[in-house]
């Protein structure tokens, strides 16, 4: 058998959906300090065109800018800088404005291992067809900001199946079938008598709602090539999402809820956490087995029967926050 060491060639249908994910990507808005216009630029950050603001969506996040430090910008690459185009430099208004993403790590993102993982995505992005697309690579953090985050759920790697992926773990976008594991959440949620709210297994598993109520659906890697599991592992991705576990929890003052389902996320944890400089003990951990149909009913702590939602409601309350409403459809609830 002759093996080859060219690039494999793509197929059509890999090409048209990559032009698609690039007209996706264009027009990118992002506020200026401008209060009364925004600058409409393209995935390069060159601008197109400068117009009067509009009334926002109600899917938008109404944000005050971020402040990145000179000193971390003048270290980035031209990959890290095309990386980090799509992490929003705005911050949910809360009043006071809290510390945001790109503050919070600014350190890890100008350092060599971030440069290198850079290198290798745009690599990966220019030969082949990877998810995310580009715009949705940091949808976690730029959906639920760390001043909001109150409970953390850590997946493994992204969806590797064309329109599925979209940057939170678990969730797929609208028009996809559910995947085996948020099926096996959603029964969970069904099956857990302490929440009220949660009656039927929804349709779809777009799970945008639990973001803008707080919940930090992050992966452990946050790109993976098409068709091909674990594909971006150890590549400096791990190192990048252990430094956004920490930043959660050296920003929180109360403490937050850690769903942590199957060993890798355990093991996640413990990792970034190791030496921190804050106790574990001020968060509630709930771990239980993975929620896939190979390990839902499995080990001492079963995922399915855990009420693992519930039990994060009654710690949530114990902290001072507002619970979560675990539904995926339907206005968000009030303070």
């Amino acid at each position: 058998m002759i093996t080859s060491f060219f690039k494999p060639k793509r197929t059509r249908n890999e090409e048209e959906e990559d032009n698609n994910n690039n007209n996706n990507n264009s027009n990118i808005v992002v506020t200026t300090n401008d209060d009364n216009h925004e600058t409409e630029t393209d995935d390069n950050g060159n601008v197109l065109k400068k117009k009067l603001k509009t009334t926002s969506s109600p899917t938008t996040v109404q944000s005050v800018t971020c402040i990145t430090p000179m000193s971390s910008k003048k270290n980035l690459t031209p990959a890290v800088a095309k990386l980090l185009f799509h992490l929003q430099r705005r911050n949910r208004d809360n009043g006071d404005g809290g510390l945001c993403w790109r503050q919070a790590l600014h350190q890890h993102l100008s350092s060599p291992s971030f440069a290198r993982l850079a290198d290798f995505v745009e690599s990966q992005r220019n030969n082949y067809t990877v998810y995310p697309p580009p715009k949705e690579t940091f949808t976690a953090l730029n959906w639920t900001p760390l001043d909001q985050v109150k409970v953390v759920i850590v997946g493994q790697d992204p969806y590797h199946g064309p329109n599925q992926a979209h940057g939170l773990s678990f969730s797929v976008y609208r028009g996809q079938k559910v995947p085996p594991s948020l099926r096996n959440i959603y029964k969970e949620l069904v099956q857990d008598d302490e929440i009220d709210t949660f009656k039927t297994m929804p349709q779809h598993g777009y799970l945008e709602r639990w973001a803008q109520q707080g919940v930090l659906m992050i992966n452990t890697v946050l790109t993976v090539r098409r068709g091909d599991a674990n594909s971006h592992q150890k590549k400096g991705w791990e190192e990048f999402t252990d430094e956004v576990i920490r930043a959660v929890d050296q920003n929180s003052s109360t403490g937050v809820v850690f769903l942590l389902w199957g060993k890798p996320a355990s093991t996640k944890m413990t990792t970034a956490l190791t030496g921190g400089s804050n106790k574990v003990t001020r968060h509630t951990v709930i771990s239980t087995s993975h929620p896939s149909p190979l390990g839902a009913t499995k080990t001492d702590s079963p995922f399915l029967g855990s009420k693992c939602f519930s039990r994060a409601n009654k710690a949530l309350r114990k902290m001072g926050h507002n619970e979560i409403d675990w539904r995926v459809d339907g206005p968000l609830p009030t303070a």
